[in-house]
């Protein structure tokens, strides 16, 4: 029987499942309640309970995409492993793709003289889903270890200090493993008559030390929103290089158009100049759209349109 290609990674094909909880209220004196659509995301294998996490408490989450923010409802109690996968990271959390894109990493700290309630316990397991609906018979098994916070209220906001650590092992593996090595580009660069290749691949360069340089901003911000609007930049930035990379071959038209598009970068990255490492971030971005200019073959004044 011809074995079959799992829909998304960590997914496995009718696998032995962890008794989800049922769906009721859990109730614990002084603590708040725990809702029957939050309960079922535990398993029922081991106890769910309350706890209060104290002061200079550390939790983790992975995040992504245009639903999963820095800031939710679900941690962890580490990050995730230098070597983990996708793979790793889904099944042992049962989370689908169309909750999470599972790009980037935060860290959240009970701050000082604070304390806060979680209800903690093992991850139950999720059917794989998609936009169109569930997957039958495959599954993300869980089994990690999940806190869930009340992550809307004002006692949390309070409580508790957010900064973003960078991107998940495996999304900077992917960039690592596809894009070019840093190298110095020349503003002036001009590519050879007629081999794009070249230009194309001097661009990804360009790109990946944006890249680099939007991470560090992320890395140092203080505010939450800033920080998280940092790396998704990168990872969008991340993301172009990759595809022009794998396009440069096989559809040079697409790879010049999406070179000259970068001309305009500055009005979709808006990088506020008062974060720290600021100005590296806004001078690689600047020589993006000086380089895609140079390869559009456009007069050097175009270079500053944004």
């Amino acid at each position: 029987m011809k074995k079959q290609t799992p829909p998304f990674p960590g997914t496995q094909e009718k696998p032995v499942l962890l008794v989800a909880m049922p769906h009721i209220t859990l109730h614990q004196a002084s603590y708040f309640d725990l809702k029957p659509d939050q309960a079922v995301t535990f398993s029922a294998a081991n106890p769910v309970r309350a706890a209060t996490l104290p002061a200079g408490q550390k939790l983790y989450r992975v995040f992504g995409g245009q639903i999963a923010k820095a800031k939710g409802a679900f941690w962890a109690p580490e990050p995730p492993a230098k070597d983990a996968t996708e793979g790793d990271w889904r099944s042992l959390n049962a989370v689908e793709p169309i909750w999470n894109a599972g790009t980037h990493v935060a860290e959240m700290t009970i701050q000082e003289d604070c304390t806060l309630q979680t209800w903690f316990g093992e991850i139950g397991s999720q059917p794989a889903r998609s936009e169109k609906g569930i997957i039958k018979d495959w599954w993300l098994v869980g089994g990690g270890q999940q806190y869930f916070l009340q992550s809307w209220t004002p006692a949390f906001d309070d409580a508790v200090k957010i900064k973003t650590l960078g991107n998940t092992p495996w999304s900077d593996a992917f960039l690592h493993k596809t894009t070019m090595p840093k190298t110095e580009i020349a503003i002036n660069f001009t590519p050879s008559e007629g081999n794009l290749a070249v230009g194309a691949h001097a661009h990804v360069s360009v790109l990946s030390n944006l890249t680099d340089a939007l991470r560090l901003v992320a890395k140092s911000a203080d505010d939450m929103d800033a920080a998280s609007t940092m790396a998704e930049a990168a990872n969008t930035v991340a993301s172009f290089a990759n595809i022009l990379l794998a396009d440069v071959e096989q559809d040079p038209k697409a790879v010049e158009a999406a070179i000259r598009a970068n001309l305009h970068l500055g009005r979709h990255i808006e990088i506020d100049p008062t974060l720290a490492h600021a100005s590296k971030a806004i001078e690689a971005l600047q020589t993006v759209i000086h380089h895609a200019a140079t390869i559009s073959h456009h007069p050097k004044r175009n270079a500053t349109t944004t």
